[in-house]
């Protein structure tokens, strides 16, 4: 069995978790753990996803008493050790198998016989599990009593079988991807794990662990015996070296949310009051404005066309205007007219809008949709449910939007040329005794983007994501703006030219007056939003200057 569906190489070295350990990572988490661990005559020590054999190599020389279970599923790299290993100074014993398969009759019998479990789980999303995988997490989620909708990546299923497999008194040792503590099925696994460890440390280093792809990772520890309790942030310079950590201990039932507290060890104390206590008088984003995602076309790449392409086809009457995030190069808080016709001189922005059935169709029309099921775009899972898989659902346009991907800052925009939206962005529904134009108004200020931050989570590339409920309970310190604000808030964009720090000098400047904030704690807040975001960009790629082409 295989975890993910059929691909090219590079696309399983991409997603399969074929990336193994640095062996100085392994040396140095196997280190730690030979301190923590309770003293026995002989450990059983498992190591889930074994890979090149990194951890087994510094296990084997640090814990020289004591027996080994290796799994991977990868039989190839299984036959590798084997011969690499072939008179192992303690016992091993190698298996080739899926290790959530494997863990199964332990769960079902509530055997947990392992002493320490060590290693690097792959990390695969679920839209590329293979079928076999799925089903085989389906039955783990019901032994387990873990629900399957939280197992949205095999790391997460990987850590919650961890913990059913180790003994009363044993360690989980994993080195996890950041999103462990920044999205949603994240937290809720470190939730629960809460529950059955007795101390949990995450260490999260300033540099990065796999340097050579978009995956920034920590490493999770949970210890099922010590004397201190509580979960706990270690915040290292490097995942090279675990000493001398700098030590935070998190609450997370705190009222100012779960995003703020998995954020807590880039602040300073002070900071961190101060944000709870504003977070705690701010209506959220949710109160003045709703939002829904754009057009899931299923096929961008045929349903999207170029203005030259809809003219040559001559369809004019059966396309629409869209923006597509890629295409969306301007710095400013609103898209105009002007701002579309320069996209449609280079860019696809004209969605295909069928409505009737194929036999009326004009006849270049109906060859262009015979190309599309040569391609078989007809059998792709949304096309196919539709009455005409040609036909895309269209969901209404709104007065403003908000991308939900962003780099250097997220932003908010009025829509004022009327287009339609990709689901790269989400249609922003203003609420009665509200405007699209004091919505973005007062978006754009250091206490907003910092909740962005620490509300959204971020990938190895530094490329923040917000989805719609997380975008939706930012706090939001509402100003409605007379013509001549609103005026002065356009200009102050122009001229930072996407320069964030001088949009938020403008932001700042009102918000400080409208929350009667000392200069004290408008720095403090600025500073906070500065440090947070910098530990997210520390790995970003820095060319990217202008919001809307990642």
């Amino acid at each position: 069995m295989s975890f993910v569906q059929s691909m090219d190489d590079f696309a399983k070295i991409r997603f399969t978790g074929a990336v193994y350990t640095p062996p100085v990572i392994a040396e140095a988490l196997v280190a730690f753990v030979k301190d923590i661990i309770p003293e026995k005559n002989k450990l059983q020590i498992l190591e889930p996803s074994v890979g090149d054999g990194a951890f087994l190599d510094e296990l084997t020389l640090s814990f020289t008493k004591d027996q080994f279970t290796v799994v991977d599923i990868d039989s190839a790299a299984i036959k590798e050790l084997i011969h690499r290993i072939k008179q192992p100074s303690n016992p091993v014993s190698f298996i080739t198998k899926d290790f959530i398969e494997y863990s199964l009759p332990y769960i079902k019998n509530d055997t947990r016989p392992f002493d320490l479990i060590i290693g690097n789980p792959p990390f695969i999303r679920r839209h590329n599990f293979s079928d076999d995988f799925k089903e085989t997490l389906d039955d783990f989620s019901k032994v387990s009593k873990y629900p399957l909708k939280d197992l949205k990546n095999s790391w997460a299923a990987f850590l919650v079988a961890s913990a059913r497999l180790v003994s009363n008194t044993g360690v989980v040792a994993l080195i996890l991807p950041y999103e462990l503590m920044t999205v949603d099925y994240g937290q809720k696994v470190l939730q629960t794990l809460a529950d059955e460890f007795i101390r949990i440390d995450i260490f999260v280093s300033n540099n990065k662990a796999f340097p050579d792809i978009d995956q920034d990772a920590v490493i999770f520890v949970g210890q099922k015996n010590c004397v201190t309790r509580g979960l706990y942030i270690k915040h290292v310079e490097s995942l090279f070296d675990l000493t001398s950590p700098h030590i935070y201990k998190l609450d997370l039932d705190s009222q100012a949310g779960r995003g703020l507290e998995f954020n807590a060890f880039l602040l300073p104390k002070l900071t961190l009051n101060l944000l709870r206590e504003l977070r705690g008088n701010c209506y959220t984003i949710e109160h003045y404005a709703g939002s829904a995602p754009g057009i899931v076309s299923a096929a961008n790449e045929f349903f999207i066309l170029k203005k030259s392409e809809v003219e040559a086809l001559g369809i004019e009457n059966y396309v629409i205007p869209i923006l597509k995030k890629g295409s969306f190069a301007s710095y400013k808080p609103i898209f105009s007219s002007e701002d579309f016709s320069e996209i449609e001189k280079k860019e696809p922005c004209f969605l295909l809008n069928i409505k009737d059935d194929f036999a009326t169709l004009d006849k270049n029309l109906q060859n262009y949709i015979r190309e599309g099921e040569l391609k078989e775009l007809h059998l792709r899972y949304k096309c196919r449910n539709r009455r005409n898989w040609f036909s895309v659902p269209i969901v209404p346009r709104e007065l403003g939007f908000f991308f939900k991907r962003s780099h250097s800052f997220p932003r908010v925009c009025l829509n004022e040329a009327e287009i339609y939206l990709t689901d790269t962005s989400y249609g922003l529904r203003i609420k009665n005794g509200f405007s699209i134009k004091g919505l973005c108004y007062s978006f754009y200020n250091s206490l907003t983007l910092l909740f962005a931050e620490t509300n959204g989570r971020f990938y190895g590339g530094g490329v923040l994501e917000l989805s719609p409920t997380e975008f939706r309970g930012l706090p939001l310190v509402y100003h409605e703006p007379t013509l001549d604000e609103f005026t002065k808030f356009l200009l102050a964009h122009e001229l930072a030219r996407g320069d964030v720090e001088k949009i938020l000098d403008f932001g700042d400047q009102w918000l400080q007056q409208k929350l009667k904030l000392s200069d004290e704690q408008m720095v403090m807040i600025r500073q906070g939003l500065t440090s947070v975001r910098n530990h997210r960009m520390r790995h970003g790629r820095r060319r990217f200057l202008i919001e809307g082409i990642v």
